[in-house]
């Protein structure tokens, strides 16, 4: 059977699709979390993503079914063989879909830290190596933006999880194809790529303000006390118009999700939040 590669806006459609059925899986989990208490959603309310995500492609591409986004566009995933991918691969694609960035984060830890107490490297190449993880840290968001850019000019892998493991989109049919706005996404795609490398190059020869700066304003703005969230030392502490005292990015989030204060439940927007100055 011919199959046909399967354009940038089949793609994109396709995903779409799935994270329109995704958005709602995770607005189902939400509600359930919030009968388990203030405290014990806000912990559990990061995982839901996760949660959704997992059961989700466990159900579908794991099963050796099409999602939701893959029916509605025709499409089916292939390896780099043009044939169905093994179960093996289509886990590890699983894994890093899902997982990729905190993999990725304690991955540059460890290694940042195994360097620091090593005895077998010189302390130059420690600092050199060093370095190198910092860069690479720092920079994931301009890789992930030129892996964007790649895609809209050649239209292969949506995710940066699809092009390590080689996984990409094809056609069932060939009147499925679509090519009305390909030379419109490649023109995308080279002027964001040419936009990305320009600033990144400018930020190479431009000087940087130290990191320590920013730390030290951070670890200013923590005191004793605790937020009634997250239940650790208050970051940024922030009021809310009852009264309540939170870390600015815990009461933010709660309120981004649900307009109303998570202790005593009187309607507020995140607009309203008072970053708290001298507090503690």
């Amino acid at each position: 059977m011919k199959l046909y590669n399967a354009k940038v806006v089949d793609i994109l459609r396709l995903h779409q699709k799935d994270e329109e059925f995704l958005n709602g899986v995770q607005s189902d989990i939400h509600s359930i979390l919030k009968h388990t208490g203030p405290r014990n959603y806000y912990k559990l309310s990061k995982s839901v993503p996760t949660i959704a995500n997992v059961w989700y492609y466990c159900m579908t591409t794991l099963g050796n079914l099409q999602t939701l986004g893959e029916e509605y566009t025709g499409t089916i995933r292939v390896g780099s063989d043009g044939k169905i991918p093994s179960k093996t691969l289509q886990v590890l694609w699983l894994i890093l879909y899902v997982g990729g960035d905190p993999l990725v984060e304690r991955l540059l830890s460890h290694s940042k830290q195994k360097i620091k107490n090593s005895t077998t490297i010189t302390k130059d190449a420690k600092e050199f190596l060093i370095v190198c993880l910092d860069f690479f840290k720092k920079e994931k968001v301009t890789l992930r933006s030129i892996h964007n850019s790649l895609f809209y000019m050649d239209g292969a892998f949506y995710n940066i999880s699809n092009r390590l493991t080689g996984l990409r989109y094809v056609l069932l049919r060939d009147w499925l194809q679509d090519n009305s706005y390909t030379t419109s996404f490649k023109l995308l795609g080279n002027i964001s790529l040419f936009y990305v490398l320009y600033n990144f190059i400018s930020r190479l020869f431009s000087p940087i303000k130290e990191e320590t700066e920013f730390e030290d304003i951070e670890q200013a703005n923590i005191c004793d006390k605790g937020c009634l969230l997250c239940g650790q030392k208050l970051k940024s502490p922030s009021t809310t118009p009852c009264g309540h005292i939170f870390c600015w990015s815990c009461i933010y989030e709660s309120l981004e999700y649900q307009h109303v204060c998570p202790i005593c439940r009187e309607t507020t927007k995140p607009s309203r939040i008072v970053l708290l100055q001298n507090y503690g």
